[in-house]
């Protein structure tokens, strides 16, 4: 006489409620942190506002982002309310080859703490939005004579409690003699 052992498929049960509970929980994870680290169609990282200490741009149509490391750090922010009223100070820059190296400065140079998020700063030769961009042998400088430049910076979060501060900008600049350059879809999400 054959005994049908009745515990059997209670074990079976509980084994696939484990089975399918661990796949789940990996799932969940996997799917989190690929959102975590969402880069977007374009190859910037999204325009946050939480302090992640992001910075990109296009660059004529090309992704521009901090890379590689000179034995500093390739992207840095200086805010200070107590200076000229509030600055605020973003420097980043690339190296693509050991000869080819671009850098980026972009910044409020006075009166910051009069304003609350957003707010937007127009580019001009005079403004208080400053842009700064080096590469191929050219220097461009928002304040220079010879630098044409519009564009506009907006800072759409400024968290002075949890020191976060955010925004997005776009530019043209151009010199005699050097390329004409253009910034869009320009976004930072910095710490301070």
């Amino acid at each position: 006489m054959k005994v049908k052992n009745l515990f059997l498929p209670d074990i079976k049960l509980n084994i696939m409620k484990r089975v399918v509970t661990y796949l789940l929980i990996i799932s969940i994870f996997c799917n989190g942190n690929c959102r975590k680290n969402k880069i977007e169609s374009n190859g910037l990282p999204p325009a946050t506002q939480e302090g992640k200490n992001t910075l990109g741009f296009l660059l004529n149509g090309e992704t521009w982002e901090p890379k590689g490391s000179n034995g500093t750090a390739n992207l840095s922010i200086d805010f200070d309310p107590g200076f000229n009223n509030g600055i605020l100070g973003i420097a980043a820059y690339r190296i693509i080859t050991s000869n080819n190296r671009e850098y980026f400065g972009i910044g409020i140079k006075e009166n910051l703490n009069t304003y609350n998020a957003p707010a937007t700063f127009s580019l001009s030769n005079s403004g208080l939005f400053r842009l700064r961009f080096e590469n191929n042998g050219c220097s461009y400088f928002s304040t220079d004579a010879d630098t044409n430049v519009s564009g506009s910076l907006t800072l759409t979060k400024l968290d002075r409690t949890n020191h976060i501060i955010s925004g997005t900008f776009n530019a043209s600049v151009s010199k005699t003699g050097c390329e004409t350059i253009n910034i869009t879809e320009g976004r930072f999400d910095m710490k301070y």
